[in-house]
């Protein structure tokens, strides 16, 4: 998500930017998370002039907040006077997940000048306007690694790139490199627009939802066969979330395998059946869902979705494992751990969608029979 950090300024006689940028840089780079990237705007919030002709600031600023609406904000209450008062500077990150947005506002939160931070909904033009159009990129984060950005590569730009090095070289980064936007979100650019700018956030919002179905779908359906099937999905985000090393994706895709070998024990154990020249035994496990997709939905389309998704699914099983065995940085492991959990999920809305009738409900009953006699035993 888009995220704005908030600053209070207006009393600092030099420049302030290099003041913020050794705040917030620091502290991400202590949170050690194992993948942020980013492109970072800056500048200050520029709503003066409509925080005095508005009826009342206070609508403003919930407007401006979204108070109302279900973004996520952290709104330091007691500071809120200082968006009014004072000269108020942003730092945004364009894409930052959730739970790094949230570590980075509690680290924040011992600054004295820390306003607060929210979400910024491109969707809303007021934001797509004080923190699309009045600030500008500035840089591009990748992990430990920083990218200045300039438009070209003129004197003028030189001498800048050469400003803001002086100004970063005490932050603790691996790398600080120079890259050209190109013009990007300039009046170059035909896309940098709010009309672009909505569209996007709506197409965003839009797939959050698909991708939200399809997992309260998998939850609300496949566990009533696959009982387990929460937890293995668990470890894999768990995993995932943590991993910073090879071993360690490479320990999350053993979980994709894994989920996709116990719902397909599930779905359809295993026997010492030949059925078209196809092996049904433990070690089967495509062919037996292959035969269990066959059985319920006599579709070759379907069926082939199957096929092409488990080849694709194993495909990445296989290119994980080889770059882990080859020592490959951690970014290509993640992009394509990323992608098997991925068509993990997809695979497993697959088998929900193949389904003509319910799946049938396989709660494991006698623990909690075996549990409860041990119990009256122990007690007489």
């Amino acid at each position: 998500m888009k995220v704005a950090y908030h600053f209070n300024c207006s009393d600092i006689k030099e420049r302030y930017d290099s003041l913020f940028y050794d705040i917030v840089f620091r502290k991400l780079l202590r949170l050690n998370e194992p993948f942020i990237s980013s492109k970072i705007l800056v500048g200050d919030l520029l709503i003066y002039e409509m925080i005095t002709e508005a009826d009342n600031p206070s609508d403003f600023l919930n407007y401006l907040f979204q108070i109302k609406d279900d973004t996520w904000k952290r709104i330091i209450s007691d500071k809120v006077k200082y968006f009014v008062e004072d000269t108020v500077f942003i730092i945004c990150f364009e894409t930052i997940q959730k739970e790094i947005a949230i570590k980075l506002n509690e680290a924040l939160l011992t600054e004295e000048r820390y306003l607060g931070a929210y979400e910024i909904d491109n969707s809303v033009e007021l934001h797509w306007w004080l923190y699309g159009e009045c600030i500008g990129p500035r840089f591009r984060i990748l992990n430990k690694d920083i990218n200045i950005l300039v438009d070209n590569d003129e004197i003028e730009s030189q001498e800048y790139v050469k400003d803001i090095e002086g100004r970063l070289k005490k932050i603790p980064f691996d790398n600080i490199d120079t890259e050209f936007s190109n013009y990007r979100y300039s009046l170059l650019d035909d896309k940098h627009n709010y009309e672009n700018a909505r569209r996007t956030t709506e197409w965003k919002k839009g797939t959050e939802s698909i991708f939200s179905t399809i997992t309260d779908e998998i939850i609300a359906k496949l566990t009533d066969t696959a009982p387990d099937l929460t937890d293995k999905l668990w470890s894999i985000n768990n995993t995932f979330s943590n991993a910073q090393t090879g071993e360690q994706y490479a320990q999350a895709m053993t979980s994709c395998r894994r989920v996709f070998e116990y719902v397909t024990d599930c779905l359809f154990p295993a026997t010492n059946d030949i059925i078209d020249g196809h092996s049904l035994k433990k070690d089967k496990y495509k062919n037996r869902l292959l035969e269990f997709a066959k059985r319920e939905l006599k579709s070759e389309t379907n069926i082939d979705l199957i096929v092409t998704n488990t080849t694709s699914l194993f495909e990445e099983w296989n290119k994980l494992y080889e770059l882990s065995n080859k020592g490959v940085h951690s970014e290509p492991h993640r992009q394509e751990c990323r992608r098997c959990i991925i068509r993990t999920i997809l695979l497993l809305d697959d088998l929900i969608a193949i389904k003509r009738t319910p799946f049938e409900v396989n709660i494991k009953t006698y623990k909690f029979i075996n549990n409860f006699k041990d119990k009256h035993n122990a007690s007489r």
